[in-house]
């Protein structure tokens, strides 16, 4: 099958997210314009890739304006298609996602969702404060040729914009963090890994992700404490609740020398790295 037919049939699968056959039409265009355009990206450099003439630039402009769909509902159906691909990386049998975070620095004083924005990276060339926009992006794993590629499902500005509420509704308070979490419990089937950085790794997000049966792959700080597995006598009975947890493990202070650990040759930012690891089975005690 040709690539253009490819595409015609995956962007057929989305006319159930459109109520009007002309926006679906107008989706169809602009995704060709998209795709063919060399020039920047703009609504007018995609109406000059399709050879399309100034008339219609209107028209085009109206249609992110459309109320014939809903971008949630588009990024939506957009994940469930891409979960029901044959190429998709498992786990245990379980999808695997990639999510994070990103700060872009903007210029403009008054563009919408711009505020001042704190930079926790350790790169001495990046500044301590910027002006910018927070996204949060999630991807699904999809592999082919023994490499595993990950496909955006979606890019949604996160800090700066405050949605409408009714007047006597109370505003729930979210952070970033939480975000990031809902982001995922939308996005990613029950019971998937989901591959985040070590900024999400935190009690908020584990609780979330209890909830909706996802499983978190992610880097944790030194000076984390987890808990050992709890064996219980059963000739000996306290007073008071029986223990839940083990002792107490500081991460810090739990692997060996690193002659003593395992290794194993991986991939890291194009070249091939000598990684030392160990396995321990611990607990995190969250609610």
């Amino acid at each position: 099958m040709e690539l253009s037919q490819r595409l015609e049939q995956i962007l057929g699968a989305f006319r159930p997210v459109f109520s009007r056959e002309a926006t679906f039409g107008w989706f169809v265009l602009l995704v060709w314009g998209i795709l063919l355009n060399t020039q920047p990206a703009a609504v007018t450099s995609y109406i000059n890739a399709l050879g399309l003439s100034e008339q219609v630039y209107q028209q085009a402009l109206h249609w992110f304006d459309s109320s014939a769909f809903s971008v949630k509902g588009l990024t939506q159906h957009w994940g469930q298609w891409l979960s029901q691909h044959a190429a998709v990386y498992r786990i245990n049998g379980e999808r695997v996602y990639v999510g994070d975070g990103i700060k872009v620095a903007k210029e403009g004083r008054k563009m919408p969702g711009v505020k001042r924005l704190h930079q926790e990276s350790e790169d001495v060339s990046k500044p301590e404060w910027i002006r910018g926009h927070y996204f949060n992006a999630l991807s699904i794993l999809l592999s082919a040729g023994g490499a595993c590629f990950a496909v955006p499902l979606i890019l949604r500005l996160q800090d700066g914009l405050t949605p409408q509420a009714p007047a006597k509704a109370k505003a729930k308070k979210t952070t970033l963090v939480t975000q990031m979490a809902d982001l995922c419990r939308t996005y990613a089937q029950p019971g998937s890994y989901v591959v985040l950085d070590a900024y999400f790794a935190c009690a908020p997000v584990l609780t979330r992700f209890r909830r909706h049966s996802l499983h978190l792959i992610s880097r944790v700080r030194c000076s984390t404490v987890a808990h050992a597995p709890f064996s219980t006598v059963p000739t000996i009975q306290g007073p008071g609740r029986p223990r839940q947890w083990g002792s107490k493990v500081k991460l810090q202070t739990l692997f060996a020398p690193i002659d003593q650990c395992q290794h194993a040759q991986v991939w890291l930012y194009g070249q091939l790295t000598t990684v030392y690891y160990q396995c321990f089975e611990l607990y995190w005690d969250s609610p």
